[in-house]
């Protein structure tokens, strides 16, 4: 039987909008494991209004840097409607295991963040991609602190106490 902690709700994309007439969504895929979205596989749509759902891939494509997916059982685009804007999710327990030292994003956030010298900084409230490397954003008591994820700067990631290990450079918090 799945623990709590398994059944954890994890984001994988989310449902911009309706696209053509046939029950395609346009989805922002927030998933590293592009097997994510292959025909057959089940997810749970959480629209804005109304109960969660299951829901399964029939068809996915790229569309820039998004996906194009239709799901069983949306055919027009009046069905397709129905899941705008909703989040879409999988049971934690469902995520692969990460290569040694590396960590998804859902368990980087909430995250609190300590400075070298025991300040608390806040904790992770998001985590974006730039073209060199990922950058944590942290909200705390001082506001919003943008920290490189660099070996410089993150000096340890301690998941099971959650907590982060910092060493802000200097001028960042000025």
């Amino acid at each position: 039987m799945p623990t709590e902690a398994e059944e954890q709700p994890i984001l994988v994309g989310s449902v911009a909008r309706p696209h053509g007439l046939k029950g395609e969504v346009v989805v922002d895929v927030l998933s590293e494991a592009p097997e994510r979205f292959a025909p057959g596989k089940s997810m749970t749509a959480r629209p804005k209004a109304g109960a969660p759902r299951g829901v399964k891939v029939a068809s996915a494509r790229p569309f820039g840097n998004r996906l194009l997916v239709r799901f069983e059982g949306y055919a027009t685009r009046e069905d397709a409607l129905t899941l705008h804007g909703a989040d879409l999710t999988v049971a934690r327990g469902e995520t692969a295991p990460k290569a040694e030292g590396r960590l998804y994003r859902f368990e980087l956030l909430g995250l609190r963040v300590r400075s070298r010298e025991g300040a608390d900084l806040g904790e992770v409230a998001d985590v974006f991609a730039t073209g060199s490397n990922d950058v944590y954003v942290v909200r705390g008591p001082a506001g919003e602190l943008l920290l490189p994820a660099l070996a410089s700067v993150i000096l340890e990631i301690d998941v099971d106490r959650g907590v982060m290990l910092v060493e802000v450079p200097p001028g960042l918090r000025d």
